[in-house]
């Protein structure tokens, strides 16, 4: 059966191997430094809000309705997470198919 909680740790452990790259290209790469100045941050943004969402657990109130007080970060931490890997894989695409030589 499918367990959302490996899915989960599947996603943030690729962000974060995607986040280390995105860093780094921070510091070495002189051309689209910003991009990947946003990028990185999305995706650490997306890791901090997912924390704080798994910090602060809900509780079932007398009544037995569940509270849960920060649960909108957690749909927000995944689209981060996903959208800034997905904008540093892009990236990393068109870098790669501008480097390869033509076919023909």
């Amino acid at each position: 059966m499918f367990d959302i909680t490996a899915f989960g740790f599947v996603v943030i452990a690729a962000c974060a191997a995607i986040l280390g790259y995105a860093v780094a290209q921070v510091f070495s790469s002189r051309s689209g430094r910003r991009y990947w100045a946003v990028s990185a941050a999305m995706i650490g943004i997306g890791v901090l809000a997912l924390t704080v969402y798994v910090a602060n657990p809900g509780e079932v109130g007398p009544d037995g309705v569940l509270h849960e007080p920060f649960f909108a970060l957690a749909p927000l931490g995944y689209l981060l997470m996903l959208a800034g890997a997905g904008a540093v894989l892009a990236r990393l695409g068109r870098q790669l198919g501008h480097r390869m030589p033509a076919t023909g």
